[in-house]
């Protein structure tokens, strides 16, 4: 009876590692496609939530004139005639300060043709096209520059 208790335990026992070598590895496996699937479900939404975001900017792009000159002025650099820019230079030695590379203070451009002064009062009525027509006209920000040294 004994014998056959064992007979039958290791015949049990021979199953359940049959299937253990059968099923962990697909078990094993079916864990990491699952964790894939939460990665990319996770980069799923990031990419969603920065397409939305692009949206939103293209609609004000399209739509809001005091955004597409805001965008335009930061971005690619135009300044206003008249205007000064300062740039905030931080130097690690204050006691000998050394200019920004590149960067020298200039005066405004007096023989400025910009039509954006007599275009300020009608923004409202602007389209964005416009507006990317009137800024055409202005200088860029590099040659307004005037560096000021901060001392930490």
């Amino acid at each position: 009876m004994l014998k056959k208790f064992f007979a039958v335990l290791a015949i049990a026992l021979a199953v359940v590692l049959i299937l253990a070598w059968i099923y962990l590895p697909s078990i094993t496996r079916y864990r990491e496609l699952k964790a894939e699937e939460d990665h990319l479900n996770q980069k799923i939404r990031a990419i969603d939530q920065q397409i939305k975001t692009l949206a939103d900017e293209r609609h004000l792009l399209q739509t809001d004139v005091a955004y597409l000159e805001k965008v335009i002025r930061e971005e690619l650099g135009f300044v206003k005639p008249g205007e000064i820019v300062y740039e905030l230079v931080t130097t690690k030695n204050p006691h000998n300060p050394v200019p920004a590379a590149g960067v020298s203070p200039i005066t405004p451009d007096i023989k400025s043709t910009s039509t954006a002064p007599e275009a300020a009062p009608k923004k409202a009525t602007l389209s964005p096209m416009q507006v990317v027509a009137s800024l055409a006209n202005t200088t860029p920000k590099a040659s307004k520059k005037k560096a000021i040294p901060v001392v930490h």
